[in-house]
């Protein structure tokens, strides 16, 4: 006999019946069978499982879906609401343990394995989420929570195509939650399949008419369709809704001025064009035409601290190292609290190879709060350079812990690794880089020390 405990974990869903039909994930021929008892029969049939109890029943022009498990063991409970304690004031490595435990009692219960799936998320551990999110759905196919997670997962790690196989079937058991549109817009967008990305973003909008999120997604799109009219009215309205935030600053850096033949007469208007059609530059990746864009600006604004960053940043990409880190400079100089513009000097600083400066320089950026990856990483690199081995392999273990998908920081460990005669430590490092389907100079470099570990073996 099944508890009310057991229900109590109960998961449910109502999908339409007209959406079932009509979808190829049931049917090779949408609408070939309308028999409600038919599609119930095929429905449960898609989503059978081992484990647990899955129930369907029509309810109208609906089809209600249920999973339950079996039993619940009262000492794994006890355990997952300490955990959930312990995750609250992100003891993360703690709550870990107690959810770890609780599935040695209870080894099938998909709280705790969505639980932990969501705690790894949280710490950029993406991989050991998807392990756990795994073992979720293929307990419970219908828990729409766990292939929405897995999917915002996948593309973490930018496998779009197993990305999208989970937010869909997130969509399709739960139509009603923005973010899966959100996500699919998302996906699309990166894929180039604009018609679809922007489908997407249109539905959040319908459902939620407040989303930013689903303004700036269409911006994003309209700008690299060069539509710049339909991009910046989408800005606006990021601006708009969302004052004050950070993607709201990033729709006004992004509001582009349409092509237009600019006057020589040096306005007030003309400069502020010259700003904007070099931040447009730069989006679109014309980076020269950019430096020359905030050049002219510069000449009447020589004290705007953001413009010679930007100017930096466009020089950095057009490969002038030394006007790149002159520019950055010259921003420190003009507002030296700005934590950015250590960071962006240390990267130019870490190009043209000047690891004693970039140390500097990177320290200060941490210190002022810039504590990301990037950081560590380049840090570690550069202490690596100046032989200053322990501490270099404890700043790149530091920029891992940040993101653990990190293959530059994995690569440069490797190579501290081979210097210490830590071979195993190495090769593992490498092929976890390997596994990774971008950074394609880094997986070739990966591959050679690879390969010429294993000969020396």
């Amino acid at each position: 006999m099944i508890s009310e405990r057991s229900k109590s974990k109960m998961i449910t869903v109502s999908i339409r019946l007209k959406d079932i039909q009509n979808d190829t994930h049931f049917f090779e021929l949408p609408g070939e069978i309308t028999e409600p008892s038919t599609i119930k029969e095929i429905v449960l049939e898609k989503y059978s499982t081992d484990v647990g109890i899955l129930e369907g029943f029509i309810d109208g022009e609906r089809m209600i879906l249920q999973w339950y498990p079996e039993e619940i063991d009262r000492s794994a409970e006890m355990l997952h609401q300490e955990a959930i304690e312990l995750a609250k004031t992100k003891k993360y490595d703690l709550a870990i343990t107690k959810w770890e435990k609780a599935l040695s009692l209870k080894d099938d219960d998909i709280d705790y394995l969505y639980k932990l799936g969501l705690v790894y998320f949280e710490m950029k551990k993406y991989h050991e989420s998807i392990q756990n999110l795994e073992k979720a759905v293929r307990i419970c196919p219908i828990y729409y929570r766990a292939h929405l997670l897995l999917g915002i997962n996948w593309i973490k790690l930018r496998k779009f195509h197993e990305a999208e196989i989970h937010v869909l079937e997130s969509n399709r058991l739960n139509n009603s939650n923005i973010l899966t549109y959100l996500n699919l817009g998302a996906i699309y967008s990166v894929q180039k399949r604009f018609n679809e990305a922007i489908e997407m973003f249109n539905t959040t909008i319908q459902l939620s008419p407040k989303e930013s999120r689903a303004y700036l997604g269409l911006a994003r799109i309209y700008s690299m369709l060069s539509d710049v009219e339909a991009s910046n009215s989408y800005f606006k309205k990021v601006i708009e809704l969302s004052p004050g935030t950070q993607i709201a600053e990033y729709a006004k850096r992004s509001i582009r001025i349409p092509d237009q033949n600019v006057t020589d007469l040096d306005t007030k208007d003309n400069r502020e064009e010259r700003f904007a059609r070099g931040i447009g530059s730069f989006l679109s990746g014309n980076y020269r035409v950019s430096v020359n864009e905030y050049k002219e600006y510069l000449r009447n604004h020589p004290s705007d601290d953001y413009a010679w960053y930007l100017l930096g940043e466009a020089t950095l990409r057009t490969g002038e190292l030394i006007e790149s880190a002159d520019c950055f400079k010259r921003s420190i100089r003009l507002n030296s609290k700005r934590g950015l513009y250590y960071k962006t000097l240390g990267i130019a600083l870490h190009f043209q190879g000047k690891s004693k400066e970039a140390i500097q320089v990177l320290k200060k950026a941490i210190e002022m709060g810039k504590k990301d990856a990037l950081c560590w990483t380049l840090q570690g690199i550069n202490l690596l350079r100046q032989r200053r081995l322990e501490d270099g392999i404890n700043d790149l273990k530091r920029a891992m812990k940040k993101n653990p998908n990190n293959p530059l920081a994995m690569y440069n460990l490797a190579l501290a690794y081979v210097q210490t005669n830590e071979k195993d430590h190495a090769v593992e490092l490498l092929e976890k880089v390997l596994d990774f389907e971008y950074y394609a100079p880094i997986k070739r470099k990966a591959k050679k020390l690879l390969t010429n570990l294993n000969s020396s073996s």
